[in-house]
């Protein structure tokens, strides 16, 4: 019985606390080490073109990463076909060498916003393909990379 008891609030919190989230992928770099050949494919399926997201990016790098700054670049593939190219920026570091993300340890994570209250245009499928940016083939440090994707709720005045 408790075991049951157990699992159900198990199931509880991590379907109450993951409520808001509509899409989730946080893809493992092997060896902590981001190739510039290898790039980074996120697929997100949208079904109702009027709903509104927040968009996150979330790096977990360790302190073995040498710069302030880790830059990347974002082609967006749309339903239709058509693409677009971004080129971001994280400060995972600031002027003092403090990390900026969260953790003990050497494995410091982050999640930075990327578009508030965002609306996809198009129902279908999106594809998200992430390259590092960072002048060199071979990235160490950065141990995972990911998008995330929550429902926007409009906060009550």
């Amino acid at each position: 019985m408790k075991k049951i008891l157990l699992a159900l609030l198990t199931l509880f919190l991590l379907v109450g606390c993951n409520s808001r989230v509509y899409y989730s992928d946080i893809q493992p770099l092997p060896k902590e080490t981001w190739s510039v050949s290898k790039p980074l494919t996120f697929t997100v399926d949208i079904t109702d073109s009027m709903a509104y997201y927040n968009m996150f990016f979330n790096v977990r790098n360790t302190t073995d990463f040498e710069t302030q700054n880790l830059y990347v670049f974002m082609k967006t593939k749309f339903p239709d076909g058509h693409s677009e190219q971004d080129t971001l920026q994280f400060i995972l570091c600031d002027q003092f060498g403090q990390w900026t993300g969260r953790g003990q340890g050497r494995i410091k994570d982050n999640k930075f916003l990327f578009k508030p209250n965002v609306r996809f245009p198009n129902r279908g499928t999106y594809t998200f393909t992430v390259i590092q940016a960072m002048r060199t083939d071979e990235l160490h440090g950065i141990s995972d990379f990911g998008i995330t994707l929550e429902n926007y709720v409009k906060k009550k005045k």
